[in-house]
């Protein structure tokens, strides 16, 4: 019996051991994270753990995120013409697993929100600076404004890819200009929408009268065209065909030398 409880005890401390040391030496990578093992007497590895149960050892594990985060930021810009702004800009990023460790190693301990309020906002910030410089306000408001959305994206993306994060795509927000600078815009959109309204009449007043033109020329070929039918038809027979009509009708017609007109009915 004593053997038999001695045995029973020492199996469940084997037991026991065995769940301290899963849950001590094994770690779960969550979805949307990787796993980034840091060794004591190695430092970080090369490589990062996917998601799942791994067995660690002694080895520390952090988990990074990689899925698609969202950020909403204001960012203060100066236009070309030297107007400044404020705009809201939204993007969405995610870590590349494959570059996971190397974020890691750059930023350290720092998590993923820190970095967004730091490096990645002072990023996006130059790049927004570096485009809107090379529009004026009035077409970032404008015609322009997806361009300037384009181009602020590609730096943006160029500026942070090869430290590991990959931005998935971004929109501009409308800029918020003071009272005078907008009534300003206003006044000038009014304009280039009344200039615009005079070309479009003038325009209308031109087809107007070409159209006119093209059908008075058209009028006057047309006659032109039944006249030379006309001529073209007309033959030594027609024409003696009609002054036999015209001897049945009204008789014979003689001129006198004084120039009057005798008509004979008797022929």
């Amino acid at each position: 019996m004593k053997k038999a409880i001695i045995g029973l005890v020492s199996g469940l401390v084997i037991l026991v051991a065995l769940i301290i040391g899963l849950f001590r030496f094994t770690e779960r990578i969550d979805n949307g994270n990787v796993g980034i093992r840091y060794s004591m007497n190695g430092g970080v590895k090369d490589k990062a753990l996917g998601q799942g149960v791994h067995f660690v050892g002694f080895d520390y594990v952090t988990q990074y995120p990689i899925r698609t985060q969202t950020v909403h930021q204001e960012v203060g810009l100066a236009t070309k013409d030297g107007k400044k702004t404020v705009v809201n800009i939204s993007y969405a990023y995610h870590v590349d697993a494959t570059k996971a460790v190397n974020v890691y190693k750059k930023f350290g301990s720092a998590d993923i929100l820190s970095i967004e309020k730091g490096w990645l906002s002072q990023k996006l910030q130059k790049a927004g600076r570096d485009t809107m410089s090379e529009y004026t306000l009035l077409d970032v408001m404008g015609s322009s404004s997806a361009k300037v959305q384009g181009g602020i994206l590609t730096a943006f993306q160029q500026s942070v890819e090869k430290q590991g994060f990959i931005i998935e795509d971004l929109s501009f927000g409308v800029p918020s200009v003071d009272a005078q600078t907008q009534k300003s815009i206003d006044d000038l959109i009014k304009a280039g929408q009344d200039n615009k309204r005079a070309e479009l009449e003038a325009k209308s007043k031109q087809i107007k009268a070409e159209a006119a033109a093209k059908a008075k020329l058209t009028r006057a070929d047309a006659t032109a065209q039944a006249n030379e039918k006309i001529n073209n038809s007309v033959t030594d027979k027609t024409i003696q065909y009609m002054e036999a009509q015209a001897r049945l009708k009204h008789g014979w017609v003689t001129t006198q030398g004084n120039g009057s007109v005798i008509t004979d009915q008797t022929k």
